[in-house]
Parts: structure tokens; sequence; C-alpha cells
């Protein structure tokens, strides 16, 4: 008889344990799975510019790029000015050498100062193209800080979650049209500029 009163006790145990495992058990997932659709409920307000736009019609990104253009156009006219002129002089000793009007002396001696002008306008080349692309740079880098300066005014704003940018080489393949926001921020732009 003890044996069967430890019997019954010990189901009674069991099975209020595992109702109680139950009854606990089965309001966790309800209770989180409606904390997480609330959590949910709100949307993302997200937006973006077309950077292409952007830049096309942006003054001051249009006056830059004119500017560069025109003093690398000069600076592509004075290099190859200079290398036309250097070619004649090039010429005008091997035909010098040809015709024997040179003593050894003399042709190796003006071997070495063409060597050396050569060395001289290739060094200026690369000196006003490091020159150009540092400009270049330091522009992008300038207009990028003031593009996210409008963007971070806008963002609190507006109360836009993500401004993504839109245009060719941007991981967004695809965008909303009523999502874009690149007038706004070119307005703002020119706004400043003028």
């Amino acid at each position: 008889m003890k044996n069967l009163s430890l019997i019954l006790n010990i189901v009674l145990l069991l099975a209020v344990a595992y109702l109680f495992i139950d009854k606990f058990s089965s309001q966790k997932p309800e209770q989180n799975a409606e904390a997480h659709t609330t959590e949910q409920a709100a949307p993302l307000n997200i937006v973006y510019i077309n950077i292409d736009s952007l830049h096309s019609k942006s003054l001051a990104f249009g006056e830059k790029r004119a500017s560069l253009e025109e003093r690398q156009k000069a600076l592509e006219a004075s290099l190859k000015s200079k290398s036309n002129a250097f070619q004649k002089e090039v010429m005008a000793f091997q035909q010098k050498v040809q015709t024997g009007t040179m003593t050894p002396k003399q042709a190796a001696e003006e071997e070495q100062r063409l060597a050396r002008k050569e060395q001289t306008i290739l060094a200026e080349q690369e000196s006003k193209t490091k020159e150009m692309l540092a400009e270049m740079d330091s522009f992008n880098e300038s207009f990028t800080n003031e593009i996210r300066g409008y963007l971070d005014s806008l963002k609190t704003e507006m109360k836009y979650d993500y401004i993504l940018t839109y245009g060719l080489g941007s991981p967004v393949l695809v965008a909303n049209d009523s999502l874009d926001i690149t007038q706004t921020v070119v307005d703002l732009l020119n706004k400043a500029k003028k």
C-alpha cells in the first residue's frame, strides 16, 4: 500500500508538472508573437536621391566640372605643345647625326640634354595630372559633405529612417519614383549657391 501511494504521488506530481509546463509554455509564444508583430507595425520611412541627376542639376557641381574641364584642356594643349616642340628637337638632332654635322661628343651631350628634357616634360605631366586629381577629389569630398549636411537636416525634419543613393554604380538597382527626393536636395544646393 505504501508503494501504491508513492506511485500515485509520483504520477500526480508528473501530471501537475506537465500541465504547468504546457500552460505557461503555450502563452509565451503568443506573447512573443504579439510583441514581434507590434515591433514590425511601424514601417520604415525610406527615400533616395538619384546621384546622377543631382550632379547634372547642381549649379555648384556643374560650374566646378566646367572649370576642371577647361583647366584640363589647357593643360593638355600646353603639354601637347611642349611634346611637339620636343619631337622637333629630336628630329633635328637625328638629322644632324645622320648628316654628320655633329661630333660624337656633341651628339652624346645633346642626347643627354634631350633625355633630361623628356624626363622634365614627363614629370610635369605627372605632377599636373596629380594636382588635377587632388583638386577633383577635394571638391568631391566637400560636395559630398555639403550634401550630407542637407540630407541630415532633411532626415531630421522629415523623419526619414534611411536616405539611399540611386544611380550608376549604386547597389540600389530599381527604385520607386515616388520616393525620389533628388529635386528637393538640388533646390537646397542651388539656393545656397545663389
